[in-house]
Formats: structure tokens, sequence, C-alpha cells
């Protein structure tokens, strides 16, 4: 089983989180194969992201959205096939109320565009069992670290099941 976390960083925070992501996965379910990918550094392997069963995407909250950057990775790559796949989001901001939730809708309604299966990450350690996804605000980031290993874990533990079936 693959797992792709695919993320932009401008500040380190993204990519800390995803980092983060990436441990609670691991540590949890060490057979899963999981690919840190930074669009930035142009470092999306097409080839795993294709055989991977789940896709985790990340950015920091810009302007209430996701990052550019990742809006024109969506873009130029409209025609890749994504179908069925699961797909989680999760976001770093410098506040909780600068559209964090905006930003993680932005990510989930590419992601139904790709016809993938969007999963908001919640479970039974989550302790806001209503979230979208999972958010890390940059002055509290060490303390979230946290709720983005339990957050790669859950999104792990729903592929595990549905590949199972």
């Amino acid at each position: 089983m693959k797992i792709s976390i695919i993320y932009v960083s401008q500040g380190g925070n993204t990519e800390a989180a995803a980092e983060c992501i990436s441990e609670g996965i691991l540590a949890k379910f060490p057979f899963i194969e999981v690919k840190l990918m930074s669009i930035q550094d142009n470092e999306v392997d097409l080839a795993f992201l294709k055989q991977s069963d789940a896709v985790i995407i990340g950015t920091p909250v810009y302007c209430a959205g996701m990052s550019w950057e990742l809006k024109k990775w969506f873009d130029s790559n409209v025609k890749l096939d994504l179908s069925g796949k699961i797909g989680a989001a999760f976001v770093t901001a410098q506040s909780p109320v600068g559209g964090t939730d905006t930003a993680i809708m932005d990510i989930a309604r590419n992601m139904l565009l790709k016809k993938m299966l969007v999963f908001s990450g919640a479970g039974e350690k989550t302790e806001n069992k209503f979230q979208l996804g999972a958010v890390g605000i940059a002055e509290t980031l060490d303390h979230d670290a946290a709720q983005f290993e339990i957050f790669g874990e859950n999104v792990a533990q729903i592929a595990v099941k549905i590949a199972a079936k």
C-alpha cells in the first residue's frame, strides 16, 4: 500500500506538518510506503501518485484559500486520474480564523473534481469529531504535531479498511 503526501510549504510549517502526518501513518502502519512530495521543489512523483491508495494534500492558507502554487498544480494536472483514491486535506496558518476551513474546502473541491473519495481525517482519537481536515497554527505548531500524527493514522486506517474490501 502507498500513500502520497503532496504539499506546498513557504515557511516550513506545512512541511513539518506533512512530516508529522507521515510519522503518524508509519507508527501504526509500518508496511505502508509513504512519500512526501513538495510541489515547489518539483518532487511530485506521478508514477508513485498513480499507485497510491490515498493522497493527502496540504498548503499554507493564503488569502483565505489554498496557495497559488497548489492551485497551479491542480490546474496543470487536470488530466491526472486520481479517481477512487482516498483524499484528505491539511493546512497551516498564522491564525485559526484566517480561512483555514475555506482553504481545506478548496482542496476538497479539487479532489472531488478528480473523482477522489474525500475523507475528513476524523476518527476515534480525534478530539473534534466534526473536522474538515487537519489544521496547524504557526504559533502552536509543536502542540499541533500530535493532531497531525492522529490525522495521518486515521487516513491510513480508512485506506487499509477500503483496500481490504
